[in-house]
C-alpha cells in the first residue's frame, strides 16, 4: 500500500478494469462520476467516464485531494456494467480508450497535451477559493507552469483567450457530450445564424 488509500483503490480498479464511482462534491453527494480509471499519478487521476446507460461519456481528470469518496462494486456500478455487457459475454471493457500513459507524472498535463494535439474542446474547472469556475476552451499552448486557451461560450462562440496557471486547474473534462456539443456549435456557428 502506498499510504494513500484513494490512490491504492484507483490503482486496484485500474488493474482489475473495474468501474468506480468517484465523489468530489462534499455538499451534494448525489453528484459523482462513474468510469474506468485510465491513469493515476501521485496527485491526480484520469477517468474514462460512462453514462448511466453504460455509454462512453468522455474523460475526466481530477485531483486526488478533491476526492471525497470512492465506491467500487456497488449495485449501481454492477447495473451499469450489465448494461455495457448486454450484447456480449466478454469482460466489461471501456469503448474507445485513453491511449495514454497509465502512470504519468501528471494526468492533467497528459490530458492537456492530448487535447492540444487533437484540438479537442475541454471543460476546465478552476479552483478559486470557495467557489469553482468552469469554462470551455481549446488548448493552444502549454508551458511548464501555464496553459493558454481560446475560450468558448456554451454556444461555441469564441470568447477571447485566457492564460492560466496549471496549479489553478482543479479538474478537466474532454470528449463528454457537453464538450462535443460545444465543439459542434463552434464548427457550425455560421449556420446557426443563417
Amino acid at each position: 500500500m502506498s499510504g494513500d488509500l484513494f490512490c491504492d483503490m484507483l490503482r486496484e480498479a485500474q488493474r482489475d478494469r473495474q468501474l468506480v464511482c468517484i465523489f468530489r462534491d462534499p455538499v451534494d453527494l448525489r453528484r459523482f462520476a462513474v468510469g474506468f480509471v485510465e491513469a493515476v499519478s501521485e496527485n491526480d487521476y484520469t477517468l474514462q467516464q460512462v453514462d448511466p446507460d453504460g455509454n462512453p461519456d468522455g474523460v475526466d481528470v481530477g485531483a486526488i485531494d478533491d476526492i471525497v469518496e470512492i465506491r467500487r462494486e456497488t449495485r449501481y456500478v454492477r447495473q451499469i456494467a450489465l448494461m455495457m455487457d448486454k450484447e456480449s459475454n466478454d469482460d466489461v471493457r471501456p469503448a474507445g480508450g485513453w491511449n495514454g500513459n497509465p502512470n504519468p507524472e501528471s494526468c492533467l498535463e497528459e490530458a492537456l497535451r492530448r487535447s492540444l494535439q487533437e484540438k479537442l474542446v475541454v471543460n476546465v474547472l478552476l479552483a478559486t477559493g470557495e467557489d469553482e469556475l468552469r469554462f470551455h476552451g481549446i488548448v493552444r499552448e502549454i508551458s511548464e507552469t501555464h496553459v493558454r486557451l481560446d475560450v468558448l461560450t456554451d454556444d461555441g462562440e469564441p470568447d477571447g483567450a485566457s492564460a492560466i496557471r496549471l496549479d489553478d486547474i482543479a479538474g478537466l473534462q474532454m470528449n463528454s457530450r457537453d464538450e462535443w456539443k460545444v465543439a459542434l456549435f463552434n464548427r457550425h456557428r455560421m449556420h446557426l445564424y443563417l
